[in-house]
């Protein structure tokens, strides 16, 4: 376990993270929580289907930056306490990954990659999260990635997804997720993704727009 925390800090250390602004848009910030146990496994939630934006979907936990929230850093950490319970202190930040927009709802998100030496005691906000998945990392193979359009339990999805029991993560959540897998990819730790995809912000009507 030590070998993966130290060349996925590496790896982080090695990324330059991009930045992109929009005139408009919301700052927001998540984090990707990964927990030691017996093999590295992220954290998602699955949003209920009375929040604001994104409602149903799998996504990490974060929210949209406060006034007094002194860096993206702190909105991560922050909001993540206030989704899912997740105490800042038991959480080392390795690294941040670019910045995406969501292209409709009008965020513009900074994820943050933490880690947890053990698995942590979580109370999910009911108001905000429907579920928790804990996914291993080595669960998040191209067998159970998705390309954009394709269909799953009679709906059509718009972009690249991984259908993980069933769950389907899609959205700026598949594109953040992709990122993450290609800098694992690259130190050797995870599957890196089929496919060379262009996150540019795509016009009304293309089959990649999210909702």
């Amino acid at each position: 376990m030590s070998d993966f925390l130290t060349r996925l800090t590496a790896a982080l250390e090695a990324h330059e993270p991009s930045r992109v602004r929009q005139v408009g848009a919301r700052e927001a910030a998540v984090l990707i929580p990964i927990v030691a146990l017996p093999t590295p496994t992220m954290i998602f939630t699955k949003r209920t289907d009375s929040v604001g934006s994104h409602k149903g979907q799998i996504s990490f936990p974060g929210g949209s930056q406060d006034d007094g929230d002194g860096s993206m850093r702190i909105t991560a950490l922050r909001e993540t306490e206030e989704e899912i319970g997740l105490d800042p202190s038991h959480v080392k930040i390795l690294g941040e990954l670019d910045t995406f927009p969501t292209f409709v709802s009008g965020y513009v998100v900074t994820p943050y990659v933490g880690w947890l030496d053990k698995e942590p005691s979580l109370v999910p906000n009911p108001a905000e999260v429907a579920e928790l998945l804990h996914v291993p990392i080595s669960d998040l193979t191209n067998e159970i990635r998705a390309d954009a359009g394709f269909v799953h339990a009679d709906r059509t999805y718009p972009t690249e997804a991984w259908v993980w029991n069933d769950n389907v993560i899609w959205g700026v959540t598949a594109r953040i997720l992709r990122q993450f897998l290609d800098i694992l990819g690259e130190a050797g730790l995870a599957d890196t993704p089929d496919g060379n995809f262009d996150w540019a912000i795509p016009p009304a009507g293309h089959p990649s727009r999210e909702p």
